[in-house]
């Protein structure tokens, strides 16, 4: 009963911090940000993971992982591609590429400071750029950690039958590791309201296991052979542009939501001990 009652007074909470504001206006402006930062800060990851493993170790495992993907939209083509520029690209080029993925940090910090009711200073950019740094330096390992077992899932992807089954909760654990600690680390450090490391652990994997499902449902929208670039005038790159603006939206409304619920939930239970 208490835990019934805990959890209506959440909700309750996430309903009143939220009613009238435009949630979805906040998750498209942190999406443009994403969309600005989300390549250099994969850059950087993947080179990272190449100084730690190898080029090869990067160049192989993009591979395999996009040939394990569905095939009615290839992605293997970009991936190679992304690993190759990270694993070539020179010191001055990746210096360039940490201007814009910080700005992934500052959108995360506007954002979360809209849930969270905070104004917006003149410093809440360079706040958000500084507090997203910790990310960026612990990326290459996050990232290397899924990368590390491609091999081993892929096959079991390409089996088809239950071992699809299989090989979807093995991806599923490998990729939440590394899901939940990002998200972590964008509640302590990006996110505009100081939360115990208790809260961050917490939040991070509780919004994490959601968002790594949300990230392993992509697959299946992958496997639609429906033609993206129809209502871009026959554009293919103007609809995959827009295909995975759409779910990067759809993901950040999802973040936003954890973080207001990781607020609500702070309060709630502030409110009940004293």
């Amino acid at each position: 009963m208490v835990i019934m009652g805990v959890l209506r007074a959440v909700t309750a909470d996430v309903r009143g911090s939220l009613r009238g504001r435009d949630l979805v206006l906040w998750a498209a402006g942190l999406t443009f940000y994403a969309g600005l930062g989300l390549v250099p800060m994969l850059l950087l990851a993947l080179r990272g993971a190449a100084l730690l493993f190898g080029p090869a170790f990067v160049l192989d495992s993009a591979r395999i992982l996009g040939g394990s993907m569905p095939s009615a939209h290839d992605p293997t083509e970009a991936l190679v591609t992304l690993a190759e520029a990270a694993v070539n690209a020179s010191w001055p080029v990746l210096a360039a590429a940490l201007i814009p993925a910080t700005l992934y940090g500052e959108g995360l910090r506007r954002g979360l400071g809209q849930v969270a009711h905070r104004p917006v200073s003149k410093w809440t950019g360079q706040a958000g750029r500084v507090g997203f740094l910790p990310v960026l330096v612990v990326a290459p390992l996050l990232l290397a950690l899924p990368l590390r077992f491609t091999a081993d899932v892929a096959p079991l992807y390409e089996a088809g039958g239950w071992s699809v089954v299989w090989g979807v909760v093995l991806s599923f654990h490998l990729d939440l590791v590394p899901v939940c600690v990002a998200v972590a680390l964008v509640f302590a450090f990006a996110g505009p309201v100081t939360l115990s490391v208790r809260s961050a652990v917490l939040s991070g994997v509780a919004v994490g296991a959601v968002l790594t499902g949300f990230l392993h449902g992509f697959l299946l929208f992958l496997a639609i052979p429906l033609d993206w670039s129809i209502p871009f005038g026959g554009l293919p790159a103007v609809g995959t542009v827009a295909a995975l603006g759409l779910w990067l939206f759809a993901l950040h409304i999802i973040l936003l939501l954890g973080y207001r619920t990781t607020l609500s939930v702070r309060d709630v239970l502030g409110r009940s001990d004293s």
